[in-house]
């Protein structure tokens, strides 16, 4: 049976390589609109790049700092990474509309594993399940921002 470190250590390492593919999905988005139009979204994106990279740095830390030992072996995933696989939209985005798309999707399937990750707190320091409360209420908050997006570009129509 797998101790909390192990799980604790586990789920960071999980969360951290999703948060790595959400950066790249966005890059590969920004690269696929249409730079003149979309300034608005580009710079949504960029903004939620910026702070993924942020959260990272700082699971990095929690993890060197926490779980040192564990936190050297490879990467190995688990249940978390394996939903983000089953359920994250592919990035084959052409326009506005396919664009937020895909961000609404890849921003409910974060949002759902932050849901899970908080269900069982019992592995994480309090520091961490702040860090991970505070992420989860900023990850709430991109969504409704992604949800009124789609509604502006629904009226649009």
């Amino acid at each position: 049976m797998e101790n909390n470190t192990n799980t604790h250590a586990t789920q960071l390492h999980d969360l951290i390589q999703i948060l790595t593919e959400r950066v790249e999905t966005y890059r590969a988005i920004i690269s696929s609109v249409d730079a003149n139009k979309d300034i608005d979204l580009i710079a949504f994106l960029e903004k939620c790049m910026q702070l993924t990279q942020q959260f990272k740095s700082e699971l990095n830390g929690v993890l060197a700092k926490e779980d040192s030992p564990f936190s050297e072996r490879e990467w190995v995933a688990s249940n978390l990474y394996t939903r983000w696989q089953e359920e994250k939209p592919s990035v084959e985005a052409i326009g506005r509309d396919q664009v937020i798309e895909v961000c609404e999707k890849t921003e409910n399937t974060l949002l759902r594993i932050f849901q899970e990750i908080l269900s069982n707190t019992g592995s994480f320091t309090e520091s961490t399940t702040a860090m991970l409360k505070s992420q989860a209420t900023l990850q709430q908050e991109i969504v409704e921002q992604i949800k009124g997006a789609t509604k502006a570009t629904d009226q649009e129509r």
